[in-house]
């Protein structure tokens, strides 16, 4: 087992490992070259297993590497967390937080818990990151943020999960192909309409399309949301995806729309069951309740409140 001296020895080798290149990073931690490569020999001895591939350009993590990189990662900020967590007792929550979110979360409340942590936390350090739910599971997982947003299609059993609002998805596409005149869309309306959609739906979808026995084209599933955008702009088809994503081009009338009967998705905050929570992060989490309460109010028929926290399993 790797002992705590031996944190100095995986810092090294991650900073060796994103520099691909020794002398790199003997420059970057100010220590000598000679250092660098006894601490990695040290390291593999221990571990019993070659970490780094030499070649002339530089390294390159092994398989055993990249796996080590991952968790070393991982220690190496919890580490951080805690210390920065013991050295803050008693006074303001302080240290980095990661926050992920997927793109319709972003436009509808990213920017104000931002600008509240800013103002309350001014110690705080947001590291935020936005993504489909499906990368934003992965990064909770692999321990790169502490907390995220995600549709409870997402859901894992190593993670815990708050659960925070329904939202109705909404078909979209551009005017001049809008086929539809009712300002609400039956699950027989999408029968054999190409759709579009971003990772995180597909569930969503099977489990519509499985209660509604509707048939459903899917003709391509994009993980951009800009590139998603652009696909309907260029009449590719129809995008299935949250109206809060798309507030602003449904106002300027770029893309017309109706609301889905019957097709919700559920949003949640969700954290990592083994990692427990720093007090920065249960600090931002309070802003983000805040923000979902004033979204909620504002738009009732849009956002609907769910019920209290529970664990996903």
């Amino acid at each position: 087992m790797i002992s705590v001296m031996d944190l100095i020895s995986l810092r090294y080798f991650v900073e060796i490992a994103r520099q691909r290149s020794f002398s790199r990073a003997a420059i970057s931690l100010g220590v000598v070259q000679p250092a660098l490569t006894r601490r990695v020999k040290l390291l593999e001895e221990h571990l019993g297993a070659e970490l780094l591939m030499r070649h002339r350009r530089g390294v390159e993590p092994t398989e055993t590497g990249l796996l080590v990189l991952e968790r070393a990662e991982l220690m190496l900020r919890m580490a951080q967390q805690l210390e920065t967590e013991v050295r803050s007792q008693g006074a303001e929550p302080v240290g980095e937080v990661g926050f992920g979110f997927p793109p319709s979360i972003g436009v509808l409340f990213v920017g104000e818990v931002l600008s509240e942590c800013l103002a309350r936390y001014p110690r705080i350090k947001l590291s935020l990151w936005e993504d489909f739910s499906s990368a934003v599971r992965d990064a909770l997982l692999s321990g790169r943020i502490d907390i995220g947003i995600m549709s409870a299609e997402a859901e894992h059993p190593d993670l815990i999960v708050d659960p925070l609002f329904k939202e109705t998805m909404w078909l979209i596409g551009k005017p001049e192909r809008w086929p539809f005149k009712t300002h609400r869309i039956r699950p027989s309306d999408l029968d054999d309409l190409p759709l579009l959609f971003g990772s995180f739906t597909r569930v969503l979808l099977e489990q519509f399309r499985a209660k509604s026995r509707s048939s459903l084209r899917v003709v391509a599933e994009i993980d951009s949301s800009t590139l998603l955008m652009h696909a309907v702009s260029a009449g590719a088809g129809f995008a299935v995806v949250p109206s809060s994503w798309v507030a602003r081009q449904l106002r300027e009338k770029e893309f017309v729309g109706a609301p889905i009967e019957g097709l919700d998705v559920m949003r949640g905050l969700f954290r990592h069951r083994g990692r427990p929570p720093t007090r920065a992060s249960v600090a931002l989490t309070g802003l983000i309740a805040e923000q979902v309460s004033r979204v909620v109010s504002a738009h009732p028929k849009t956002f609907r409140r769910v019920g209290t926290a529970t664990p996903a399993t």
